[in-house]
């Protein structure tokens, strides 16, 4: 079980959508849960130390499978992890935004945002954590409905475009990141099945 470079660029477009509704611009990175990197976005504004940071905290919450700011806690002196932040050639953060992401129970990677101040890329990164726990829900639910082939051949752009036309033609109110959360969604239905 893992996250694939399609759902990882759809959880990179809803963070980009949650920074931008605060906003503030932010540097995205997520990567497999042996915290290589699968997707990197900057947003326009976003200062340049930003870049590193947000790979870094992808990094780390993949690696140790926790979050950044929990890391903190008990990286500071006397704490059982103090000092863990000089390992991994200084990958290692401990401030907030970076956020391990499962499925199934089991890290399967991480997502690290910097670029606001600690409390609002927390907020971004909590938030990609609930649009993926959403989007595994969803796949739960409509594997039934799917072909049993995997879906990896179909286009992203062209599967959200019409989820938004379809819903729109019934004339259902949706969030704006609803049809990026019913693409990962299908996305994960193999992830599910497993």
């Amino acid at each position: 079980m893992k996250i694939t470079y399609p759902v990882a660029r759809i959880l990179g477009t809803i963070a980009e959508s949650k920074a931008s509704d605060l906003s503030v611009p932010v540097a995205i990175a997520l990567t497999d849960g042996k915290g290589g990197l699968l997707f990197f976005g900057r947003m326009d504004g976003t200062l340049p130390a930003s870049t590193e940071i947000a790979i870094s905290k992808a990094y780390t919450s993949a690696v140790l499978h926790m979050a950044t700011h929990e890391l903190g806690k008990l990286a500071q002196p006397g704490g059982e992890l103090y000092g863990i932040q000089h390992t991994h050639n200084g990958k290692i953060v401990l401030f907030g935004g970076g956020i391990p992401l499962q499925l199934n129970g089991q890290v399967v990677g991480a997502i690290g945002i910097s670029g606001g101040s600690v409390n609002e890329d927390v907020q971004v990164a909590e938030y990609v954590v609930n649009a993926l726990e959403e989007m595994e829900s969803w796949a739960k639910r409509i594997k039934v409905f799917l072909p049993s082939q995997p879906l990896e051949n179909i286009w992203i752009s062209q599967l959200e475009n019409r989820l938004k036309e379809a819903f729109e033609q019934m004339n259902c109110a949706l969030s704006t990141d609803a049809p990026s959360f019913l693409a990962g969604a299908i996305l994960l239905v193999d992830s599910v099945r497993q």
